[in-house]
């Protein structure tokens, strides 16, 4: 027996779509990511029309218990912001001064010390970049993002939907 899901229509996901900042499509795969663990993906679920994020493990399979579409994904492997991008050129001074300062020769959390002693939201800092760094990227010309996206919805309806199988074209 087949089973039957109902989705959104084309023109409830352009609204969807139309309706979403930048920070608010980079923010839920940025909250889910966990670097060297952790793929965020920031997903649209494309039975409700909901848009949230999922981490999904390194070498682990996203149970598909539902029908969605990726929007934007951080792989685990990634680090999409680094200092010299996350500080002002005064600050990246002062963090080069600060991290000089440990004899160790790598601390995870130094970034996070250094922004802690300055008062900077790193968070909210990275979520903002990635943001800029997507709207300049993939959303400078929105009806080629908005068709890539569209691209994917078709090819979700139109198949049994697996958003992790890998097409030749993709590897």
């Amino acid at each position: 027996m087949e089973e039957f899901v109902e989705v959104i229509g084309v023109e409830h996901l352009k609204t969807v779509l139309s309706s979403l900042t930048p920070e608010e499509i980079v923010k839920p795969a940025y909250d889910n990511w966990m670097p060297g663990i952790k793929t965020g993906h920031t997903i649209v679920n494309l039975e409700t029309g909901n848009v949230y994020g999922i981490g999904v493990d390194l070498n682990e399979l996203h149970l598909v218990t539902e029908m969605y579409i990726e929007l934007f994904t951080i792989k685990s492997s990634e680090y999409p912001i680094d200092e010299r991008e996350l500080f002002s050129s005064h600050e990246y001074e002062e963090f080069l001064e600060f991290s000089s300062d440990d004899p160790c020769e790598y601390i995870p959390d130094i970034i996070s010390d250094f922004c802690d002693m300055k008062g900077i939201d790193e968070h909210e800092r990275k979520i903002g970049l990635l943001a800029y760094n997507f709207e300049k990227n993939e959303q400078a010309n929105y009806n080629m993002w908005e068709s890539k996206i569209l691209n994917k919805y078709y090819d979700a309806i139109l198949e049994d939907h697996n958003p992790f199988k890998f097409s030749h074209s993709s590897i």
